[in-house]
């Protein structure tokens, strides 16, 4: 069976994602939990457990994302978007607050091929971008508050950039 390059691009992406998952889960629930320590009981139910939950399920409504944002201390007089949070059922609020994270990412400067889109994570579209922004987010606030921010999860960020050759003569104008 041959499939596209859009299918493949997805498949990969998707394999990446399921890898990744379980520690941006962990990640969050270790540095949310003792700040917040009942916020991950109400994503529980009788039939789902927290452990069941993907991070589409538990960040759909933005409230983790921004109980997480609301983790950093920016530089005084600054304010911190998250704080905007509002808890509700209505789809254009649960936008809202997943757009107030992306907007403390962007004043984090996360580098922006890094960030999610909110239709990323509200609709679905796509996980292994939200884990992205995940990891990308716990690098930059782990060098800011390593006492709230203990760990980093992903790859770490490269010090030394590496050599770029120069172009052959043949190749310039």
């Amino acid at each position: 069976m041959s499939t596209t390059l859009d299918e493949d691009l997805t498949n990969s992406r998707l394999v990446r994602y399921n890898d990744i998952q379980p520690d941006v889960m962990k990640y969050l629930y270790n540095v949310i939990s003792p700040h917040y320590p009942n916020l991950f009981a109400k994503y529980s139910t009788k039939t789902h457990s927290f452990d069941a939950l993907n991070i589409i399920d538990l960040l759909h409504d933005g409230e983790v994302l921004c109980r997480l944002g609301q983790l950093v201390k920016l530089p005084l007089g600054t304010k911190n978007p998250t704080t905007k949070f509002k808890s509700s059922q209505m789809a254009f609020i649960q936008m809202e607050n997943i757009s107030w994270f992306l907007q403390l990412c962007e004043m984090l400067n996360l580098p922006h091929d890094e960030i999610f889109q909110t239709v990323d994570l509200y609709e679905g579209k796509d996980p292994y971008q939200v884990c992205v922004t995940l990891m990308s987010f716990s690098r930059i606030v782990n060098g800011l508050d390593p006492n709230v921010f203990g760990e980093v999860i992903g790859p770490k960020k490269v010090k030394v950039k590496p050599v770029v050759p120069n172009k052959p003569r043949s190749l310039k104008d």
